[in-house]
């Protein structure tokens, strides 16, 4: 092609007379004006509380305008006599395209090519945010959620008097099967909010909201209701009730309240409904006001809450002696001291196990107090406590209780999977429940899924800030993931904000002696043994750091005082002990104290075959590696062989685990297959763990076939490396 082609001169031409009509100022000019619109769009529509997504028809009018901007440059010329036609060319100006008239022009290119992917992926994403939006508004039409009720007198008692009516009433619309019904732990974070009704219906799930106030006046009550559809902030129903302030006229309203909610949404009572939900009331406002303030109590779950809990529902059981859901809840509050720790489960079933036969026998039918029969058949391994627990959940499938009763008995059984289905059930109707996330990230703990574990606990503190469940739960996610160090930063936040739980200090224990910090580990234990003097666990923590800080004598003989106190096995602490006095029966030669300790605490270990758990896998080893001393060697090798099935059946990743996980190598080097033991330990370290891997390596006698081979020094030298790793890059502030 030529220089006189006309396939060139045409365009040469016309981008001349782009330039010399100011087309490219015009340009310029408008991209620079459209981005000043734009930011100041973006920026104001937040405040103006414009919805996010207007801004982008901002970008769809700033690119149609373009071309008319354009063509306006074109046409016209702005001068200092106004808006004017653009002169024909007289050809006596330089023309020709120069270097910034190329720039302009790439720049035009590069903004077109952006802004129309910009507008692929908006119209993608409003599509996609279209489809979420029609999913997050599938809402059940009978759904429900009954805000706090608001207060409006004087009463040093109206706010706990208006609490208990609230979560009675909770607890009889619960009882209508086919209505979903928000749970008290959630709604109760909307008292005195400042969002709509529809707000708080998008945010916890439901077509209907009823909202409240109650107001006393001497011996009457005033009691009004509005019920709000939250699609479209409508008042469907309100009503006043005006009556003399008894037990049985607030019952009574209530009654009637759930009755009009029923046919507003339209849903009809069964007769069985309408019996269940007046049968386990008192007819006394003293019982029903302790009843109140204990299950507020239960709520904050600390060691000192649940023990006023306790003391209330027991006040409410002088007044009222038949008020059942009193029973069942005192009973259920001992279990739930047990599972902290305050109390051995022995303890609670001497507390609460004849309320529980009391409430049982004055309604058997309930399905909390079925649920916490089967919480109690549990704590003596009566193999009825599944059906009874699970024939709870059906006939109570909106009550939060029950069903976070059974997700526990499910997560303890490792049966991660019917948990987790269990407690995302619960999650539905109690979404913002500090505790169910708690008992979430245990379950994902057990699974192994670090990560979703973490997440969970970092909703608690989202939820509840300053609530000991985030840290507590944070600390044994990074416990069990190896980051030890970080462990340890966790576990002080836990002993922070939960001062009385004389077992977070023991905790601490065991993490700073796992990284070796014997100096922060000797503070913790010292404020363990002074919080707990006569606790299992805080006492094998410290057998632990005697141990590993060369003292095995003292350590020793701290075994055998809590093992002769019969203390309960907490935190693996009965194996702590009987570790400790198999180690010192090895050395010496004497085996018949360590042997009967065995036979005392497991039993089942003797039988055959021998009855191996995740909770005495590890002491199968050790008595094993005493059995091979004194004989029979084919005892011994029965429970190495168990053990190392047990390993193969069940071990994943995940907290049950670790001690499968340390039991096989264990067992495999007692029976001589070093190879085999080596790279079971690998698997381990690769795992993540590291919790009290000198106690188990270096000072564990089974070990002694693998000390002098290269590749079980590179895992101990690796897991060392590791830590002082986390040291160096992660610096804790002791809390202790």
């Amino acid at each position: 092609m030529t220089a006189s082609d006309p396939r060139r001169i045409i365009p040469m031409s016309f981008l001349r007379e782009l330039r010399r009509r100011h087309v490219f100022r015009v340009a310029g000019l408008y991209i620079v004006a459209a981005w000043v619109v734009l930011q100041v769009a973006d920026l104001g529509f937040e405040s103006w509380g414009v919805p996010a997504s207007a801004l982008r028809f901002v970008w769809i009018a700033a690119l149609l305008l373009f071309p008319v901007a354009l063509v306006f440059g074109w046409r016209y010329d702005i001068t200092a006599h106004g808006i004017v036609r653009t002169p024909p060319a007289t050809g006596s100006a330089d023309l020709s395209l120069k270097t910034p008239d190329f720039v302009i022009l790439s720049a035009l290119v590069a903004v077109a090519a952006l802004s129309g992917w910009w507008m692929v992926e908006q119209v993608a994403g409003s599509r996609n945010e279209s489809r979420e939006s029609i999913t997050a508004r599938a809402i059940d039409p009978a759904s429900i959620a009954v805000l706090p009720f608001a207060t409006h007198s004087s009463a040093a008692d109206t706010a706990f008097f208006a609490d208990g009516v609230h979560d009675d009433l909770l607890t009889s619309l619960a009882k209508v099967m086919s209505m979903k019904v928000i749970s008290r732990t959630s709604v109760l974070r909307y008292r005195d909010t400042e969002k709509s009704i529809p707000e708080i219906g998008n945010e916890l799930g439901v077509a209907f909201v009823l909202e409240g106030g109650i107001q006393q006046a001497g011996d009457n009550v005033r009691i009004n209701v509005q019920l709000i559809d939250s699609r479209t902030d409508g008042h469907v129903w309100a009503h006043t009730y005006d009556r003399a302030l008894t037990a049985q006229n607030v019952f009574a309203i209530q009654s009637e309240i759930v009755e009009t909610i029923a046919t507003q949404l339209k849903m009809e009572l069964t007769a069985e409904e309408r019996r269940r939900i007046g049968r386990d009331r008192t007819d006394n406002l003293d019982a029903f006001r302790e009843y109140t303030y204990g299950k507020q109590q239960v709520d904050i779950a600390s060691f000192a809450a649940l023990r006023e809990a306790v003391d209330h529902f027991q006040r409410a059981l002088e007044i009222d002696p038949q008020y059942v859901l009193a029973r069942a809840a005192l009973a259920n509050t001992f279990a739930q001291l047990a599972v902290t720790g305050a109390i051995t489960p022995a303890e609670a079933l001497a507390q609460g196990q004849s309320h529980l036969d009391r409430a049982v026998e004055l309604y058997p039918d309930n399905p909390f107090v079925q649920a916490v029969r089967g919480r109690y058949l549990s704590l003596t391994d009566d193999p009825a406590a599944d059906a009874v627990m699970k024939a709870a959940t059906v006939a109570a499938p909106n009550d939060v209780d029950v069903l976070s009763i059974y997700a526990t008995y499910l997560r303890i059984q490792r049966r991660g999977e019917e948990a987790l289905e269990v407690l995302r059930q619960a999650l539905d109707l109690d979404p913002l429940s500090a505790p169910l996330y708690h008992d979430l990230g245990r379950v994902h703990l057990w699974l192994g899924q670090f990560e979703p574990a973490l997440e969970a606990f970092a909703r608690i503190a989202q939820l509840s800030p300053g609530n000991p469940y985030a840290a507590h739960g944070a600390a044994t996610a990074t416990i069990l993931s190896g980051d030890l160090v970080e462990a340890a930063y966790w576990s002080g936040q836990a002993l922070s904000m939960d001062a009385d739980d004389y077992e977070n200090p023991a905790t601490c224990v065991v993490i700073y002696a796992s990284f070796g910090d014997y100096e922060s580990a000797r503070r913790h234990a010292d404020l363990a043994l002074e919080m707990g003097p006569a606790e299992p666990y805080p006492l094998s923590s410290e057998a632990l750091l005697l141990a590993m800080t060369g003292d095995n004598e003292k350590a020793v003989a701290m075994a055998r005082g809590a093992l002769a106190r019969d203390l309960e096995d907490r935190w693996g602490s009965h194996f702590v002990f009987l570790r400790l006095i198999r180690n010192a029966a090895l050395d010496s030669g004497e085996y018949d104290e360590a042997l009967a300790l065995f036979q005392k605490y497991e039993p089942g270990l003797f039988e055959s075959p021998p009855q191996i758990t995740a909770g005495n896998v590890r002491k199968a080893v050790d008595l094993a590696s005493l059995l091979q001393r004194v004989g029979p060697d084919q005892q011994a090798t029965e429970l190495l062989h168990a053990a190392i099935a047990a390993y193969e059946q069940h071990y994943t990743l995940g907290s049950a685990n670790y001690p499968l996980g340390i039991a096989v190598v264990d067992a495999l080097a007692l029976l001589g297959r070093e190879e085999e033991a080596v790279a079971r330990l690998r698997e381990l370290a690769d795992d993540g763990w590291r919790v009290l891997w000198h106690f188990d390596t270096n000072l564990n006698p089974s070990h002694d076939s693998l000390r002098e081979l290269p590749a079980y020094q590179d895992i101990l030298t690796f897991i060392e490396d590791d830590l002082q790793r986390q040291v160096d890059t992660f610096s804790v502030p002791d809390a202790g």
